[in-house]
This record gives C-alpha cells, sequence and structure tokens, in this order.
C-alpha cells in the first residue's frame, strides 16, 4: 500500500458507472484508490486482523494489500453478496454468511475513517415509514399515508378520498425476473382497478399516499455539506406526471428546469434531518406544490447521480472525490449550494 496521497477503498458491484468518474477523479488528484465488492469474498477477497506481534488490520485483494488503519474513507455503495462458490453445501453457506458477517461487519465497523455512508446508517436510513415520521417532527409536509397490508383499509380509503390516492413502493419497486433485465414499479395512481386487484394488498406492506399536485420537483444530492438541487418539469411529459423515472431511460432526457436554490428554511430541515440520520451522502426527493411548497418525500442514501453530471455539467463526482480525499470525522456545517 504505497500511495502518497490519501487511500479511498471504495464497496460495490462490478458494473456500478456512478463510481467511474469519481475513481478517475481520485486517481488525477494523487489518491490511492481501492475497489472491490463483497462478492469477492471469500475466494478474492481475504480480511485479517490479528494482535499477535502487534496489531495488523489488512484487506488483500489480487496484488493489493490495504492497511485499514491508513484509510482517509470507504464509499460503500450497493456491493452484491458474498459468493462461497458452487461447491459448498446450504448449510455450510448459511452459517459461512453468518460468521462472515459478524467478522467483516465488525472489523469494517471499526474503521475509524469517513464512511460514506456506513452500512448499519444506510440500514436505518432506508426505512420509508422512519423517514416520513422523522420528516413530520422536523416540521416537513409529506404526503398523508396509509401503510397496510389489510385490504379493507385500502378499499376504505379510496372510497371516502377526495383527493386521488398513489400506490408507491418503498424499495424503489426494482423487480429481478430471471434471464430479464430488472423491471419495476413506478409511481402509480390507484384507479377502478383496485376493486378487482384489492386482494394483492394482502401479500405484503403496501404503501398508499395522497396525491400532491406539483409545479416542478427536485431531486436534490447531498455529498457533505454541498448541496446540488436539480429542478425537473415533471409537469411537462405525460410519461413524468406521477412519477419522473417514467423518462429515465438510456435514450431519454428528463425536462429539466432552471437552477432554483433551495430556501433556507428546506435546508436547514434537511440538515436536521441528515444529522439525525448520520448520512453523509444522500438524495433527497421533494415536489413543490402550485403555491411554493416544498413537501418531503424521501431520501435515499445511496441514491444514483452520475445521470445529472452528464446532462447538466454538474460536477459531481468532483464533489464525491473531494469529500472522499478530505476523509473524516465528519460534522455537518454550513451548506454550499451549486446551481448548473
Amino acid at each position: 500500500m504505497t500511495s502518497p496521497g490519501p487511500w479511498v477503498l471504495i464497496v460495490t458491484q462490478d458494473f456500478d458507472p456512478t463510481v467511474d468518474p469519481v475513481i478517475q477523479t481520485l486517481s488525477d488528484r494523487g489518491a490511492g484508490v481501492v475497489r472491490v465488492d463483497l462478492s469477492y469474498f471469500p475466494r478474492r477477497l481475504t480480511l485479517t486482523t490479528s494482535d499477535f506481534e502487534g496489531e495488523r488490520r489488512v484487506l488483500r485483494h489480487r496484488d493489493r494489500e490495504i492497511d485499514l488503519d491508513r484509510l482517509s474513507s470507504v464509499w460503500y455503495r450497493r456491493p452484491t453478496a458474498f459468493d462461497f462458490g458452487p461447491d459448498m453445501a446450504e448449510p455450510e453457506r448459511q452459517f459461512a454468511r453468518k460468521e462472515a458477517m459478524q467478522a467483516i461487519g465488525g472489523i469494517l465497523r471499526a474503521t475509524d475513517c469517513l464512511w460514506v455512508n456506513r452500512p448499519d446508517i444506510d440500514a436505518i436510513g432506508e426505512l420509508k415509514p422512519y423517514q416520513l415520521e422523522l420528516a413530520k417532527r422536523l416540521g416537513f409536509r409529506v404526503p398523508r399515508t396509509l401503510l397496510t397490508n389489510d385490504p379493507r383499509e385500502v378499499a376504505d380509503l379510496v372510497a371516502r378520498s377526495e383527493r386521488p390516492v398513489v400506490y408507491k413502493s418503498q424499495i424503489g419497486g426494482v423487480i429481478h425476473y430471471p434471464g430479464a433485465f430488472p423491471g419495476g414499479l413506478l409511481t402509480t395512481v390507484v384507479g377502478d382497478e383496485i376493486a378487482e386487484h384489492l386482494d394483492r394488498v394482502g401479500h405484503t406492506m403496501c404503501m398508499f399516499q395522497e396525491y400532491i399536485d406539483k409545479a416542478y420537483e427536485v431531486r436534490l444530492t447531498v455529498i457533505g455539506d454541498t448541496y446540488y438541487p436539480v429542478t425537473i418539469n415533471s409537469q411537462e411529459m405525460d410519461t413524468t406526471t406521477i412519477d419522473w423515472r417514467g423518462e429515465s431511460g438510456e435514450t431519454s432526457v428528463l425536462p429539466y428546469g432552471d437552477y432554483h436554490p433551495l430556501p433556507d428554511e428546506i435546508i436547514k430541515k434537511t440538515q436536521a434531518m441528515l444529522t439525525e440520520l448520520r448520512a453523509v451522502y444522500a438524495a433527497v426527493d421533494f415536489i413543490v406544490t402550485p403555491d411554493g411548497e416544498y413537501v418531503f418525500l424521501e431520501v435515499n442514501p445511496a441514491g444514483q447521480f452520475m445521470w445529472m453530471q452528464y446532462d447538466l455539467g454538474l460536477d459531481l463526482s468532483g464533489g464525491m472525490a473531494d469529500l472522499l480525499m478530505r476523509g473524516g470525522p465528519f460534522r455537518r456545517g454550513e451548506v454550499t449550494q451549486i446551481g448548473y
């Protein structure tokens, strides 16, 4: 492990186009970078901690060895699961997985550097019901929400609601079918078809919300204390009216609007939320109503952002590289907003 600059460990899956430009920027600025996926463990990745003959805490991948105590930062981005190979029986696989989770989780949790974000923090931050309750406590307006697996609750809500009701997945709606590309469920206005399919609500927890009239929407990317608010004029296209992800394919171009800096009140509340969640990085979604009111939708502690760099020229990879090279500990301070 020889580098004149700081060392950065990036834990992500093999295909992650968000990471590649950041790695290039880090390398250009003199940082040492090691990128691994948890699927490399245990056959291509080793971790060792030892108190014998002096303390050692090292990660080895191929011909690279990282002293974990010298890390400036760790960027933890959606890694895939451990891969124990085809020869291990299922009972042994379950045992090995639990042992690995205990040890690797403990080793990495004890690594004293900047985490963007620590996996335990991400796990809590991704809990949508918790986000909504926290947002209400901090003074955000949030859509009225029903969470249930009781079909009768949904039938009663739809029958008595004076406003349209939408169904929204809590985990982004991505569904992986064998042998096919991932598909997904976009946010959808509940129609008359709910009567025919109401029993499906009983299969799992389902989230329904009141529909909020929109002037436009905001995707806010937070990298440390740097805020990148992007306006999406979602009401200009039929495919984005309900869910702007309806126009987010490889050849699609979102209906971006002019840059609008966030009001001080929204910044203050967002900082308070991210402090509570202990998130260093987050993607936050808002609706802005025709009256100019900001409505909190959700925070994604591992949201994508590189598409906005390509579409709008925002130097998000540079912002992330700056944060990772600076290292920790991180404490929230004064916000800088970046326009386009």
